[in-house]
């Protein structure tokens, strides 16, 4: 299903600037912070639209999306950020939007008031936030990771490289495993630890291992009616 972006300016935050360059700083990057001059923001409605729309359904979907007192911000396919040129030599454009494996809670209400007001073709509509960092001269690499993890939540979402063109993300479903705590206790949770990245410390390993050991096991020799008071 193809996928339309509507581009829509922001005002950017008035502590973004001076909270980008005290962060910087901080991680020893001070020549990269001072070489930045501005920060411009905007907003890319990803609309998946199963089938066409009609002239007036459109018209109805971009009332939707343009902001309420400059709905001619809205603008289709056209990036904001090329339009009032840059106010340094050299310009850092950047993208995040929420993964691709799960839909969003926007997206969930966007479809919802879409479906409302009779524009079902929507299936699927991701808010994305875009950047442009503005500075004097080019960036270290350094300070062009660091700026990356500061603009977005790494949990929840991912860098857009280039308007999305699908929400399809190409991960397949692993396979479910079992863990046998019972048989091998800490140890089974330490290796699954290991593999696959859960970041359980010692207490979580602890306590899980209490959990599903001996709680199971006790839980197992104590009549029904106990159970539930004990567990």
């Amino acid at each position: 299903m193809p996928i339309v972006h509507y581009y829509r300016a922001t005002e950017a935050a008035h502590s973004l600037l001076p909270s980008i360059k005290e962060q910087l700083s901080n991680l020893g990057l001070s020549t990269d912070a001072e070489r930045i001059s501005s920060i411009e923001t905007e907003s890319c409605f990803n609309v998946e639209i199963e089938g066409n729309l009609d002239g007036k359904s459109t018209e109805r979907l971009e009332w939707l999306l343009a902001e309420t007192f400059a709905k001619s911000g809205l603008r289709l396919e056209q990036t904001a950020f090329g339009l009032g040129g840059s106010t340094g030599a050299f310009s850092l454009k950047v993208e995040f939007g929420p993964r691709m494996t799960f839909t969003s809670a926007f997206s969930s209400n966007a479809v919802s008031i879409c479906t409302a007001c009779g524009l079902t073709q929507i299936s699927r509509l991701e808010l994305s936030r875009r950047y442009k960092i503005n500075a004097s001269s080019e960036l270290s690499a350094t300070a062009t990771t660091q700026l990356k993890s500061l603009l977005h939540d790494r949990m929840t979402e991912e860098e857009y490289l280039e308007p999305i063109t699908s929400f399809e993300s190409g991960a397949e479903t692993v396979p479910v495993i079992t863990v046998p705590i019972m048989a091998e206790g800490r140890a089974a949770l330490e290796r699954i630890n290991t593999e696959r990245g859960l970041g359980f410390d010692d207490f979580d390993l602890d306590y899980y291992t209490d959990l599903f050991k001996v709680s199971a096991r006790l839980c197992g020799k104590i009549p029904y009616h106990q159970i539930r008071k004990f567990c």
